[in-house]
């Protein structure tokens, strides 16, 4: 059926509530813009009291403000804006850097925690305490003087410890403090002219003075030198 066809009563009462929707619409837009007006003149009181305090502090402060200066602030930072936005996405930027670092950060305490735990329990920090004390005690015990001459007489002694960590000498270093620690005092044999003759008859005897008698050789051999 066409709106022509229809009675003239229902296209009145079809007009009357497309007038009604009309007028809610049109009633809704201006509790709109009275509630933006209201919230507007709200907005400017605010401001205008909040100028007036931050004038009154700054005079009570001693401070005058100067309008070319903030006009000439505020077109620069109108000039700028493209700048400050760059800024404040860098800002941004660095945030987010901050948020992804953290956890890393946090894993990198909790490594190091347990790291020192870890040295604790194999004693490194009581082994540093006691050399700090042995230092201490060294530097108490001697004097400047001697000290100077230690650290003078210091690469010789570096020289000697090199000689010493040769595997070579180490080996016959620990047989001769083995065969000294297997040695009891109390029972040594005495040994008469003939039974030390005897002895000497051994290959393994004769062998081992002939290493005594080089390496007092060789000690004179080094005194000569120096």
């Amino acid at each position: 059926m066409k709106t022509s066809d229809k009675p003239i009563q229902e296209q009145i009462d079809e007009i009357n509530r497309k007038l009604d929707l009309i007028l809610d619409e049109t009633l809704i837009q201006r509790q709109n813009r009275e509630s933006v007006n209201d919230l507007l003149d709200d907005v400017a009181i605010i401001g205008k009291d909040v100028f007036k305090q931050t004038v009154i502090q700054l005079d009570n402060a001693g401070i005058e403000l100067d309008g070319d200066a903030l006009r000439c602030l505020l077109l620069r930072l109108v000039r700028n804006i493209s700048s400050l936005g760059m800024v404040l996405q860098t800002l941004e930027s660095l945030t987010d850097l901050a948020k992804d670092l953290t956890p890393i950060v946090k894993q990198i305490g909790l490594d190091g925690v347990n790291k020192f735990y870890e040295f604790e329990q194999k004693g490194y920090f009581d082994l540093l305490s006691q050399l700090a004390e042995t230092l201490d005690k060294t530097v108490t015990r001697y004097s400047r003087e001697e000290i100077q001459q230690l650290s003078d007489n210091l690469v010789p002694v570096v020289d000697t410890l090199m000689n010493i960590a040769d595997p070579k000498l180490l080996s016959k270093v620990n047989a001769a403090a083995t065969a000294l620690k297997e040695i009891d005092p109390d029972k040594i044999e005495e040994y008469s002219v003939w039974k030390l003759m005897r002895k000497l008859g051994k290959p393994e005897v004769r062998k081992s003075l002939g290493f005594v008698m080089a390496f007092l050789d060789n000690i004179a051999k080094t005194k000569s030198i120096n």
